[in-house]
């Protein structure tokens, strides 16, 4: 008789927003059934929404090639073991969110539990569009459904034969069209009339170091010159509650404000924001922001040849054209921000951001992603179900014709 499952999902986040994605779709499941035990590799949003957490990732989140080749040796040993955990729970679905230099490589290594009927979920498809195309085809052979967020990703690999469905993005149901900033403005003493400058260096410690020190310079040129416009502007540092406030204050002394990046954004006036989600909760806010990058010098050099899209932020890459200003790798300096904060503060180029962001709602298609994501884990949890239902009927055939 095959084993019974000892979970009905595992799921494997190794980053913040994976951990709030995955935790959100959790929710929406256990409201459906009480008794459905979730096992997970995650964080605090998944373990308050009720998942049995067998790893914690607190530091996992790693960028840049050198980073990662340094850290390669207990990744690799990570994925060893993860993969004997998730053999031990014989859940019915395994979903994989986003993390794809890690969790890809884990499904690869579970293949024979795909073979004999656990069915592999993959959440956020990787941007194959962006660079190294012809990944593609080694993903959607590695799972059996693959959940894109972006209306043009599915076509690119339905071809190779998995079922990619486009569920729209989480983050519509997360950020509502008007957000609240009473607590925000009262905890920085803004005045009703005062121009917020928001400072977003990132939620790892590399990019902090890398961006933070250029962001305050930006900052301290921008201020007096702004300010002569007759408006009072104020400064204010979006900080992440994982990392230390030692590692802000290495690089600015303005005021730190913590998990409230999203009120942040609705007060702000314009944002320097480190590239990555961030900057398209910034864009569905209607923030007009710079998106800033600077990595490693391996990393950047690959990058440049590997690249196929004519744009990095991901608000560009949503609405098709270049609606907020990018300065990366080399091309990052005081100059360069402050000569974009100042065409973004008022005027036409202000007006035409302004417009673009307004797009980037309509372009992510309907709200409801969280919910339509719930929906699809139903169904392969149920095509598990039958899955073990039938190989459990052929079990007891085998064994009746033995002993008879």
């Amino acid at each position: 008789m095959p084993l019974a499952h000892t979970c009905d999902l595992f799921v494997i986040a190794g980053e913040t927003s994976g951990d709030a994605y995955a935790a959100e779709v959790l929710r929406r499941l256990r409201a459906r059934y009480s008794d459905l035990t979730c096992a997970a590799m995650g964080g605090p949003a998944l373990k308050e929404a009720g998942a049995e957490i067998e790893q914690d990732i607190e530091g996992l989140a790693v960028m840049g090639l050198g980073p990662v080749l340094a850290r390669l040796p207990s990744f690799i040993q990570l994925g060893l073991r993860m993969a004997q955990v998730i053999r031990s729970r014989r859940p019915k679905v395994v979903l994989t969110v986003d993390y794809p230099g890690f969790n890809l490589r884990l499904v690869r290594r579970l293949a024979d539990m795909r073979a004999a009927g656990t069915r592999f979920v993959h959440l956020v498809a990787p941007q194959v569009w962006a660079w190294k195309p012809r990944r593609a085809k080694r993903i959607a052979q590695s799972v059996d459904r693959l959940l894109c967020f972006f209306p043009f990703e599915p076509p690119l690999f339905s071809r190779f034969g998995v079922q990619a469905d486009f569920v729209g993005h989480p983050l519509l149901d997360l950020i509502p069209p008007r957000i609240a900033t009473t607590a925000v403005s009262e905890e920085l003493k803004l005045a009703s009339d005062d121009r917020l400058l928001l400072l977003a260096p990132g939620s790892r410690p590399r990019e902090v170091r890398a961006l933070l020190g250029l962001f305050h310079q930006t900052a301290e040129a921008l201020v007096p010159r702004l300010s002569r416009l007759g408006q009072r502007v104020r400064v204010a540092v979006a900080k992440v509650p994982e990392l230390p406030i030692s590692l802000y204050r290495e690089a600015t002394d303005y005021p730190l404000v913590e998990g409230r990046y999203r009120e942040l954004c609705a007060r702000a006036h314009v944002g320097l924001i480190a590239s990555g989600t961030a900057t398209l909760e910034a864009g569905l806010i209607g923030l007009p922001h710079v998106i800033s990058y600077r990595t490693d010098r391996l990393t950047a050099m690959l990058a440049r040849h590997l690249i196929r899209t004519p744009h990095v932020g991901l608000p560009n890459l949503v609405v098709g054209r270049r609606v907020c200003p990018e300065v990366l790798q080399d091309d990052l300096s005081v100059a360069r921000l402050v000569a974009h904060v100042e065409r973004l503060w008022a005027g036409e180029r202000r007006a035409d951001c302004l417009a673009g962001l307004a797009l980037t709602r309509k372009e992510l298609g309907a709200s409801g992603a969280i919910g339509r994501i719930a929906d699809l884990i139903d169904e392969e949890m149920a095509h598990g179900r039958r899955r073990a239902d039938t190989l459990g009927r052929i079990e007891i055939v085998r064994h009746d014709s033995t002993k008879g």
